[in-house]
């Protein structure tokens, strides 16, 4: 590996802050998504009713799904359980809040469209070293080798 004199250079091209990168990543799409959640627990009664049913199982238990969606699975990406795992949910259920939401302007699937995408870059990427699933994987390895 080249070493580079600049340090601004250096910090540019150094992939040393992708584990960071990826914590706060991870940090920031389930805390979003878990305060979503809980503000659907909170109001469970008055959205009860009337909240969309993209599927045909019924507004409660579209609910239901949704706040275990954004407050279980928001839970698992925090903390780095299964994380690959967790975000599938949280994908379908964004893709189902861009078809039940105005789609006349871009504005109207703006933020679930930024949350797919968040996501699918933490499928991708995977959790990293500042995870549960990390320590996990790091430990099923040392066993592998005894």
């Amino acid at each position: 590996m080249k070493t580079y004199q600049n340090p601004w250079l250096r910090f540019l091209l150094s992939d040393r802050y992708m584990n960071l990168a990826l914590l706060v990543l991870r940090l920031f799409v389930g805390g979003m998504m878990l305060s979503h959640g809980i503000a659907k627990l909170l109001n469970f009664g008055a959205l009860r009713e009337g909240f969309p049913d993209p599927i045909g199982w019924g507004a409660a238990a579209s609910l239901v799904m949704i706040i275990l969606v954004e407050v279980g699975c928001s839970l698992m990406v925090i903390a780095g359980i299964l994380t690959r795992f967790a975000v599938v949910p949280m994908v379908f259920a964004m893709i189902m809040a861009m078809t039940t939401l105005s789609a006349t302007t871009f504005g109207g699937i703006e933020l679930p469209l930024l949350y797919v995408g968040m996501c699918v870059v933490i499928f991708i990427a995977g959790p990293g070293r500042c995870s549960i699933d990390y320590l996990v994987g790091r430990t099923l390895v040392h066993a592998e080798e005894r």
